[in-house]
């Protein structure tokens, strides 16, 4: 199985990277991963992480057009099996090109969203095949959205 951790830089990736060493402890057997991160020149255990261009709401429509055939392209060249994204708007593209294909795709909102779910994670939890929140109280009156807990 391939696993593909997509995330914008910053506090999103912190938490990817987080629970990335969480999935190593309990998920080991023939599976890899690959990481797109919306930062240049980056290395996750001594592989580099694929580049993928940050794009935001704020964006044009020709940089969300682009920011599109990016993720596509990383998408067709990386094969993953699943997708798993802690957002922003780079990650729900890509996890959206992946439910396209009929791949199973994991939206983890951030941590920071303790309010409401963030704009991208509004979008994520009407196509993604589990839509996860950090506090438990967003889950209560969302059945589309479920908690198992925090990342950090």
């Amino acid at each position: 199985m391939k696993i593909l951790l997509v995330a914008s830089f910053g506090g999103h990736f912190i938490q990817l990277k987080r629970l990335f060493e969480q999935m190593q402890n309990f998920i080991s057997e023939n599976v890899t991963y690959e990481f797109a991160v919306t930062e240049k020149d980056i290395t996750i255990n001594g592989a580099p992480a694929i580049y993928l261009p940050n794009v935001h709401r704020e964006s044009g429509l020709k940089e969300k057009a682009v920011s599109f055939y990016n993720a596509y392209k990383i998408f067709k060249k990386v094969k993953p099996d699943v997708v798993i994204s802690t957002g922003a708007l780079p990650g729900l593209i890509m996890c959206f090109i992946a439910k396209l294909f009929g791949k199973k795709v994991i939206w983890v909102d951030s941590m920071a969203n303790y309010q409401k779910l963030s704009f991208s994670g509004r979008i994520a939890k009407f196509f993604c095949s589990v839509c996860l929140t950090q506090w438990e109280h967003l889950a209560e009156n969302d059945k589309r959205v479920t908690y198992w807990g925090k990342v950090l």
